[in-house]
C-alpha cells in the first residue's frame, strides 16, 4: 500500500464490508504481516478494482460449474442448446448472465461480520456511483476483491 499522498484530501469517509469470521480473520492476519492497515488494503483493493475497470475492457471469465439435476431434465437442456445450435455452456451462459445483471449481491446472514475502511469524499464519490452502476453492493463486492487478492498473493508465495 502507498501512503497518503501530499496533497490528498484526507479519508473522511467510510463503507463497509462483510466477512465470515474466518475470512475477516485471513484479512486481519495479512495486514498485520504486511505492516498495513485494514482501511488502507481495502480502500486500495476497492480502488484498484474502480480504476482497472476504467482503462479495461471488461473482461469474461471461465467458470465451470456441475449441474446435478435429473436424467430427464438433463436431456431437455442438451435438446434445447441442441435446437439452437449451441454447446450446453453456451445456453446456459445466455440464460445466466441476463439473471446475473438483474440480481443484488446483498443478502442477509446473521454469522457476518463487518470491516470499515476510509475514502476521501472523492473516492467515496467514484466508488459509490462504480458500484451502483455495476449493481454490486460494496459491502460483498470489496469483500470477494479483498478475498481474491489474498488468494492472488498466496499464489506467488
Amino acid at each position: 500500500m502507498t501512503p497518503k499522498k501530499k496533497g490528498k484530501t484526507a479519508r473522511s469517509r467510510y463503507m463497509m464490508a462483510d466477512f465470515m469470521p474466518e475470512e475477516k480473520d485471513e484479512v486481519i492476519r495479512h495486514c498485520t504481516e504486511e505492516a498495513t492497515t485494514i482501511s488502507s488494503f481495502l480502500a486500495q483493493v476497492a480502488l484498484d478494482d474502480l480504476y482497472r475497470a476504467s482503462r479495461e475492457e471488461p473482461a469474461e471469465e471461465e467458470l465451470e460449474i456441475t449441474l446435478k439435476i435429473p436424467v430427464k431434465q438433463s436431456a431437455k437442456l442438451q435438446m434445447f442448446a441442441r435446437r439452437q445450435g449451441k454447446t450446453v455452456n453456451e445456453y446456459m451462459s445466455e440464460i445466466v448472465t441476463p439473471l446475473l445483471a438483474k440480481g443484488q449481491t446483498s443478502f442477509h446472514n446473521p454469522d457476518i461480520e463487518s470491516l470499515r475502511y476510509y475514502l476521501s469524499p472523492e473516492e467515496h464519490r467514484m466508488l459509490k456511483k462504480y458500484f451502483k452502476s455495476n449493481r454490486v453492493s460494496p459491502r460483498t463486492y470489496v469483500a470477494y476483491l479483498a478475498l481474491k487478492a489474498l488468494r492472488r498473493r498466496h499464489r506467488k508465495k
